[in-house]
């Protein structure tokens, strides 16, 4: 870092990702002798990760089974918009769009919905009740905030029942990849789930005494 902001290239070859993501203003993600991905140094690692984790969720996402009633088709972030609409790249408002197609009426619909990190870790989960979907395509927006989490491959999980009954549940595909800016500690070992922006300031204190 020192010799970088003093006007010279540095190239950094590592295995160290967070060391990537707080050293590195562009990455080259190098496969075989061959150039697979260029750009950011926080979307090249986040993608890195994304396919050094996936193994075979991507086929047991997609074996689900024929559906009578919905079926889950896609998902995609709506909000920030970007070219990648599974690429989140921005802490600002989100809003995650899963598309349900109903064929059959849905009268008592429960709609779950989680985030797991790519340890399979579960860092959000909620519910949603009484809900009654005409057959027809649907739109489920999920509205958050902000997403503070730190940057890497994670993955949703929707499922929607009807008095009971599952309907369809779904391991989504392709992955969310978070290529946020980081903000956490500079060791390692001290980065925790959450990615969150904080101030910090000394306030000289009045001695009274």
């Amino acid at each position: 870092g020192d010799v970088a902001r003093q006007g010279r290239t540095v190239v950094l070859v590592s295995h160290q990702m967070n060391q990537m993501r707080r050293l590195c203003h562009r990455g080259m993600w190098v496969d075989g002798g061959q150039i697979r991905m260029t750009g950011s140094a926080h979307e090249v690692v986040s993608a890195y990760e994304s396919a050094m984790a996936r193994g075979d969720r991507a086929a047991q996402g997609e074996d689900r089974g024929a559906k009578t009633k919905a079926r889950f088709m896609c998902w995609q972030i709506v909000k920030p918009s970007t070219e990648d609409a599974h690429m989140l790249d921005q802490m600002s408002p989100t809003t995650i769009e899963f598309t349900i197609r109903v064929t059959a009426f849905i009268s008592g619909g429960h709609h779950g919905v989680a985030l797991f990190n790519h340890d399979h870790q579960l860092i959000w989960a909620r519910s949603v009740d009484n809900l009654q979907l005409e057959v027809g395509d649907h739109a489920l927006h999920h509205t958050f905030p902000m997403l503070p989490v730190r940057p890497g491959p994670y993955s949703w999980q929707v499922s929607l029942y009807d008095q009971n009954e599952e309907v369809d549940s779904w391991n989504c595909i392709p992955e969310m990849i978070v290529a946020t800016e980081t903000h956490q500690h500079a060791s390692d070992e001290w980065n925790g789930i959450l990615n969150m922006p904080a101030g910090f300031r000394i306030t000289p204190q009045t001695n009274h005494g």
